[in-house]
C-alpha cells in the first residue's frame, strides 16, 4: 500500500479513539490494534504509543482513556500471536508500560484500573528486560499487588491474571515477593468472590506447572552428571507453602456446586481446588500424603454429602504423584469403602466414588486385592443401567481403566484366558444396553463404546465367539467372516449414533466405519447411500476438525473398496473437499489427508475424475508452494506431511486416468509438476516419506506420459531424486527408485 494512504488510514483511526462514541472508540481500538502488530515491532508506526500515552495520561474523558488502554492489551495480545515477529524494542516495552502503569493507578477509576491490568496482562511476554530489572521489577510487582486490593473485584480478577502470567513467565524472579503473593492470595481464596478465588487458586496451579518443570530438568541434569542451567532452579514454593495450601484447597472442595451441568465448559471453585491439589500431588509427590489422608479418613464417612465428596474426590487427587509405596496400603483400604459409596444417596458423591476407582485402576491397579475383584467388577456393573448417566459414564470409565491395566498380558496368550473373561458377557452385554439407553447422554454413549473398545481389545482369546456378537468395534479385531453376518446391525448401531449431535461421537462412528470398509471391501457399497448424509456434514464440520479428518479418510477407505461404484456420490464429495480446503478456519492438519483424498478419488473413478481434474490440480499447484523456515521444525513436519498429501494425490490421478486413456489430460500440467519435485528435490529437511513418494511419482510420470514429458524427465534433478532415493536406508525407497529410473530410462531413449 501507498505510504501516504497508510499514514492517513493510521491519522484517521488514531484519531477516532477521542471519539465521542463508545462503540467507535472500541472499534478504533480494535483497528488500530492491527495496524500496530504489523508496524511496531518494525518501527513503523512512531507516533502510536505517543498519541496512547497522551491519551492515558493527559485529561482525556475516561472513555479515552480506556479505549487507549484496550488498544495496548489488544496490540500486544495480536503481536504476540504472530509468529517470527522481530523482538518488540526496549524503548517501546518502556514507554508501553509506562501508559499501563499510570492507567492502573490506585487513583484511577475502576474501568480505567480493568483496562489497564487487562494490557498489562498482555504485554508481559514482552517485558522481559523489565523484569531483569529489580527496581522496575518492584514497581510492576507493586502496581499489580496494590490492584489486587481494589474494591472492583473485576480489577483483582484481572491484577491475579497478571500474577498467574508472571508465575509462568518468570518463575525465577518471584523470590522477593513470595511472602507477600502467599498472604494474598491464601487471603482471597479464603474470603474473596469466586471469579477472584479462581484466579488465586491458578496461580498455584501454575507454579506447579512451573516447578514440575524444573523438577525433571533437575532429575535430567542428575542423570547426565551436569548442573542445572542458572536461572532454572526449582526453589520449592509449593512444599514450602503445603501444610498451608492443602487445607484451603480441601476446604474449596467442599463448596461444590450440586446444580451444575458438568459439561466440558463448567468450571466453579471445587473443581479448581480439586485440579490444583492434582497438580500439587504430582509436585511435591509422597508429602502430601501425611497432610491430606487425614482429611479424607476424617470426612469420607461424613453424615454431610459435602464432606464425604470432597474427602473422595481429594484421596483421588492425590493418587498420581505419590508413590505406590506410600499411596498403595491407602489404595488397598480404600476399595470397600468407595464401593459402598457407589450406593451413596446422593449423586455427586456416587459420581465421584465412581471417578476414584476408575482413577484407582487407571495408576495403581495391583493394589487391589485379589479378593476384591469380583465385588469391584460386580459394584461398577451395577451401576452402569441403574444410575444417572453422569455416574453411569464414571463407572464406564473405571471399567475402561480396569480393562486396560490387562494390556500386554502375556499370560493371556499361553493360558487363553483371564481374569476379565468370567465377566466379558455380563459386561459387553450391559454395555451396549447402555449405549442404547434412553438418557438423552451423548457423553454416556461415548464412555459406554470407549470401555466396550477396551474390554474387546484387552480381551483373552476364549472370548473370541462372544466378540463376534457385539459391538462395532469388533471389526478391528475380527475377519471379514465373523463379521459380515452381523453387519447391518453394526450399522444400523452407527448411522444411529451419527444422528446425536456430538463431535466425539461421529468420530468414533466414521473411525468404526473405516474398520468395516476394510473388512467388506466393496460389499460395503450398499451402506453408502445411507451414510451420504453423514458423510457430508462430517466432511462440512469445519470447527471439529478431528471429525472432518476422520471423514476424509472414511472417504478414501470408501473409494478404495467400492472403486468405480463411488461416482455417483462424487460431485456432493469433491465439493465437499473443495470447500474444506477454501475454508479459512480449517485446522490445518486436515488440508494433507484432503489433498490425498483427490488421488483414492481419481484412482477409483478413471477417467470419471475428468470433470473434477482442472480444479483439483489447481488446488494442489496452490498447495505446493507452501515452504517452511529452516528453524520452525513443527512447520517444517507440516510441510512434509502437506506434500505427501500432494505426491500421493499426483500419483492417484495419474494412475487413474492412465486406467481410463486419459493420461493426455495432465500434459499442461507437467511443467508445475515437475517444478515442484524440483523443489522437494532441493530442500533439504524432507523426510524420507516424501523422498519415496517423489521418486514414485517420477516413475509414474515417465511410465505413463513416455517420451511426450522427455524435455521435462532430462532435467538433471529428475536422476538426482533418483539417485538420493537410491542411497536412502529405506528397501521399499530403493525398489521404487531402481524401478523409477527404469521407467526413466525408456521415457527419454
Amino acid at each position: 500500500m501507498d505510504a501516504g494512504i497508510r499514514t492517513a488510514i493510521k491519522v484517521l483511526i488514531i484519531a477516532a479513539l477521542r471519539s465521542t462514541e463508545s462503540i467507535a472508540r472500541h472499534t478504533a481500538a480494535q483497528a488500530c490494534s492491527e495496524v500496530a502488530a504489523v508496524e511496531l515491532p518494525y518501527n513503523e508506526w512512531p507516533d502510536f504509543l505517543g498519541a496512547l500515552m497522551e491519551n492515558v495520561t493527559g485529561e482525556q474523558p475516561d472513555g479515552v482513556k480506556i479505549a487507549s488502554l484496550e488498544c495496548l492489551g489488544f496490540t500486544c495480545e495480536r503481536i504476540a500471536l504472530i509468529d517470527n515477529a522481530p523482538d518488540i524494542a526496549p524503548e517501546t516495552t518502556d514507554r508501553m508500560l509506562t501508559t499501563i502503569v499510570d492507567g492502573i493507578r490506585a487513583d484511577r477509576p475502576d474501568a480505567i484500573r480493568l483496562a489497564a491490568a487487562t494490557a498489562l496482562r498482555n504485554s508481559l511476554y514482552f517485558t522481559s528486560k523489565n523484569m531483569e530489572t529489580k527496581t522496575e521489577r518492584d514497581m510492576i510487582m507493586q502496581t499489580i499487588c496494590e490492584a489486587t486490593q481494589s474494591q472492583d473485584a473485576r480489577v483483582r480478577a484481572s491484577a491475579y491474571d497478571c500474577i498467574v502470567q508472571i508465575a509462568y513467565l518468570y518463575y525465577s524472579k518471584l523470590a522477593d515477593y513470595m511472602q507477600t503473593l502467599f498472604q494474598l492470595t491464601f487471603a482471597t481464596i479464603k474470603n474473596d468472590e469466586e471469579a477472584v478465588a479462581l484466579r488465586s487458586i491458578e496461580f498455584w496451579s501454575t507454579l506447579c506447572e512451573s516447578e514440575m518443570e524444573l523438577l525433571d530438568e533437575l532429575a535430567e541434569c542428575n542423570s547426565m552428571g551436569v548442573p542445572v542451567e542458572s536461572g532454572r532452579e526449582c526453589v520449592r514454593y509449593v512444599a514450602a507453602a503445603l501444610e498451608h495450601l492443602v487445607p484451603l484447597l480441601t476446604e474449596t472442595m467442599t463448596k461444590q456446586d450440586e446444580e451444575a451441568d458438568l459439561d466440558e465448559e463448567t468450571w466453579n471453585i471445587s473443581m479448581s481446588g480439586s485440579t490444583c491439589l492434582t497438580l500439587v500431588a504430582n509436585t511435591v509427590e509422597d508429602l502430601v500424603v501425611p497432610i491430606v489422608m487425614p482429611f479424607v479418613l476424617q470426612n469420607i464417612k461424613s453424615e454431610n454429602w459435602r464432606l464425604r465428596e470432597a474427602a473422595t474426590m481429594a484421596f483421588s487427587s492425590i493418587l498420581e504423584g505419590p508413590t505406590i509405596e506410600v499411596i498403595g496400603p491407602y489404595v488397598n483400604q480404600s476399595i470397600p469403602v468407595l464401593l459402598g459409596a457407589l450406593s451413596d444417596p446422593h449423586v455427586l458423591v456416587k459420581d465421584t466414588t465412581a471417578w476414584t476407582i476408575g482413577r484407582i485402576c487407571e495408576l495403581h491397579v495391583r493394589a487391589i486385592p485379589d479378593e476384591t475383584f469380583p465385588t469391584l467388577v460386580n459394584g461398577l456393573m451395577g451401576k452402569l443401567m441403574t444410575e444417572t448417566p453422569r455416574v453411569s459414564a464414571q463407572a464406564c470409565f473405571a471399567i475402561h481403566s480396569l480393562a486396560a491395566a490387562f494390556s500386554g498380558d502375556e499370560s493371556a496368550t499361553t493360558s487363553g484366558t483371564n481374569a476379565l473373561s468370567a465377566y466379558m458377557p455380563t459386561l459387553l452385554q450391559t454395555l451396549f444396553q447402555v449405549s442404547d439407553r434412553e438418557a438423552d447422554d451423548d457423553h454416556l454413549r461415548v464412555a459406554a463404546f470407549e470401555a466396550m473398545s477396551v474390554l474387546i481389545q484387552n480381551s483373552a482369546p476364549d472370548c473370541k465367539p462372544l466378540l463376534t456378537q457385539l459391538m462395532p468395534v469388533m471389526a478391528q479385531k475380527l475377519g471379514k467372516d465373523d463379521v459380515v453376518q452381523f453387519a447391518d446391525s453394526i450399522m444400523t448401531n452407527l448411522l444411529q449414533l451419527l444422528q446425536t449431535k456430538n463431535a466425539t461421537c461421529h468420530q468414533e462412528a466414521f473411525s468404526a466405519m473405516s474398520a468395516m470398509v476394510d473388512l467388506m471391501e466393496a460389499d460395503f457399497e450398499k451402506y453408502v447411500s445411507a451414510l451420504q448424509p453423514f458423510l457430508m456434514m462430517g466432511l462440512s464440520n469445519f470447527e471439529a476438525f478431528q471429525v472432518c479428518t476422520v471423514a476424509v479418510g472414511l472417504v478414501g477407505d470408501i473409494a478404495r473398496a467400492i472403486e468405480s461404484k463411488i461416482l455417483p456420490y462424487c460431485n456432493d464429495i469433491m465439493s465437499a473437499l473443495m470447500q474444506s480446503l477454501q475454508n479459512q478456519s480449517l485446522h490445518r492438519s486436515v488440508k494433507p489427508p484432503v489433498l490425498s483424498c483427490f488421488g483414492d478419488i481419481a484412482l477409483a473413478i478413471s477417467a470419471g475424475f475428468e470433470p473434477y481434474l482442472q480444479v483439483s490440480l489447481m488446488m494442489l499447484l496452490q498447495a505446493s508452494q507452501t515452504r517452511a523456515p529452516p528453524d520452525d521444525e513443527d512447520l517444517i513436519d507440516y510441510v512434509n506431511s502437506l506434500r505427501e498429501g500432494i505426491l500421493e494425490a499426483y500419483t492417484g490421478i495419474i494412475q487413474g486416468l492412465k486406467d481410463g486413456n486419459r493420461v493426455d489430460l495432465l500434459l499442461p500440467y507437467c511443467e508445475a509438476i515437475m517444478g515442484f519435485l524440483k523443489m522437494v528435490t532441493e530442500d533439504e529437511n524432507r523426510d524420507y516419506e516424501v523422498l519415496g513418494k517423489s521418486v514414485g511419482l517420477i516413475g509414474d510420470i515417465a511410465s505413463s506420459l513416455g517420451s511426450s514429458v522427455k524435455d521435462q524427465l532430462s532435467q538433471p534433478f529428475v536422476r538426482q531424486l533418483i539417485q538420493d532415493g537410491l542411497g536412502s536406508v529405506d528397501e521399499t525407497i530403493i525398489e521404487t527408485s531402481n524401478w523409477a529410473a527404469q521407467s526413466l530410462q525408456q521415457a527419454i531413449q
